[in-house]
């Protein structure tokens, strides 16, 4: 007999504590699973379809609104089968024809197993509806597209949520991740937020010491103000507390890239994309360090083709892609390339400086020089990510200077910035010893 004329098993998913609300958002026990959008809306059909099985037209129809491939699929369920499998009970059955189903399987796992629900699900005493932490979790993957609009968005969801449930601890973190964000990335937003972003955590810290997330969060923040020396001690603590949150993984990695310990952020991210594979900013920061490690030119380019190939939605990875085919071989067609992306306050915090590097790169000097000309009024947290582009174009000593103004405004990615290979021309500059002593004499609480 076929494995798909089994017969399935009666238990519900609902009974072993797996439902889908409303919204399409999953839970295990009442913790919002941390899952990206495809595969959440895979298992959310799984689970309205159950017991019978969902076809490959309906999903195609209601989770890749029609322009789905069969590898894109079976990619997805293969990622849903792996985070389930921390539920040995739950499986995904392929069944030739059909589509797939979910079943459940009794006798494999004890029903008390923990799901690794998303960040901060965990902590906090305050019990809220199912709906106020699917909000949450939301808030934070909106956060992951690092954009003007998506950190608005993010904020004036979380806003709503912590009004609905003002002690709600992952909602807190969560605002504090918002305003750190804004201030790091050099968006609009007072430069102040990091400090706000703090003084949150400290409030969380006096009401619930343990919380989830809490000391990684708070590592994060310190590295934005460049407090490496306390930065460090924190994110010892958040790997001893969280191993397996592959936040802490993550932070921790962009805290060595930033202090220059590149081979080991290289591991760092490996940990957490081991523990996340959906993240399109994990795979880009793991191939970032692989290439401040010394990997070559042709391994630059691999690294980046991997990542878009695991993350082919994604505007971030499609733009780094382009950035390291720029770096490793010049060619027109990708300065043609580039200027088919619209840019808007959508777009990711690094899209125009990516861009103007490509263009510059590809030899579209004035294509280049307009990009970094409409971004004159920014911030220099934002105009620091157009230093690629003024090396290509031989325009050092502009990049030079904007490194400096960096330098003196005290927080921010310019550390990391550094990392980059396609700024590697910088280190060969006189000023370049001085400019990161000084960034890495900003050690003291004092510097607040």
């Amino acid at each position: 007999m076929q494995p798909w004329h089994r017969n399935i098993s009666g238990i519900a998913p609902a009974s072993i504590g797996l439902m889908v609300d409303q919204y399409g958002f999953v839970a295990y026990k009442n913790s919002v699973l941390d899952l990206p959008p495809k595969e959440r809306g895979a298992l959310s059909l799984l689970l309205q379809a159950w017991p019978k099985s969902v076809s490959k037209k309906d999903f195609a129809l209601h989770v890749w609104n029609g322009r789905m491939s069969n590898e894109s699929l079976a990619r997805c369920m293969a990622q849903l089968r792996r985070v389930l499998s921390h539920i040995g009970m739950i499986k995904i059955d392929s069944l030739y024809g059909l589509g797939y189903r979910l079943s459940i399987q009794p006798g494999d796992v004890d029903a008390s197993t923990q799901f690794p629900a998303d960040r901060g699900q965990q902590s906090g005493t305050v019990k809220v509806h199912p709906s106020v932490a699917a909000a949450c979790f939301y808030a934070q993957q909106v956060l992951q597209n690092h954009s003007p609009t998506a950190y608005d968005r993010a904020e004036s969801i979380i806003n709503h949520v912590i009004s609905q449930a003002p002690d709600y601890i992952p909602a807190q973190l969560v605002l504090a991740q918002c305003k750190a964000n804004r201030a790091i990335s050099g968006t609009p937003g007072s430069p102040q937020a990091i400090d706000e972003a703090l003084k949150i955590l400290a409030s969380i810290e006096r009401a619930e010491p343990g919380a989830s997330g809490l000391h990684s969060q708070k590592a994060y923040l310190l590295d934005g103000k460049w407090r490496f020396n306390e930065a460090r001690l924190m994110h010892e603590q958040a790997l001893l507390l969280a191993p397996e949150s592959p936040a802490t993984h993550f932070n921790h990695g962009l805290h060595l890239l930033a202090t220059g310990a590149a081979a080991d952020a290289v591991t760092a991210f490996r940990s957490a994309i081991e523990l996340n594979p959906f993240s399109p900013e994990q795979s880009i920061m793991h191939a970032r360090a692989l290439a401040a490690a010394g990997a070559s030119a042709s391994d630059i380019v691999g690294h980046a083709r991997e990542a878009y190939r695991i993350h082919p939605d994604s505007q971030q990875v499609y733009l780094y892609l382009l950035g390291m085919l720029a770096f490793a071989d010049p060619q027109p067609e990708l300065a043609h390339a580039a200027r088919h992306i619209t840019l808007s306050r959508s777009s990711w915090i690094y899209a125009a400086g990516t861009i103007s590097y490509v263009l510059a790169q590809c030899g579209d000097r004035e294509g280049a020089l307009e990009l970094i000309a409409a971004q004159a009024t920014a911030s220099v947290n934002i105009r620091v990510t157009h230093l690629a582009a003024l090396i290509a174009l031989d325009l050092v000593d502009d990049a030079v200077l904007r490194v400096k103004e960096a330098a003196h405004v005290g927080y921010g990615n310019l550390p990391i910035l550094l990392s980059f290979v396609e700024n590697a021309a910088l280190k060969q500059r006189s000023e370049y010893s001085a400019i990161l002593a000084h960034i890495f004499s900003s050690q003291s609480p004092s510097n607040t």
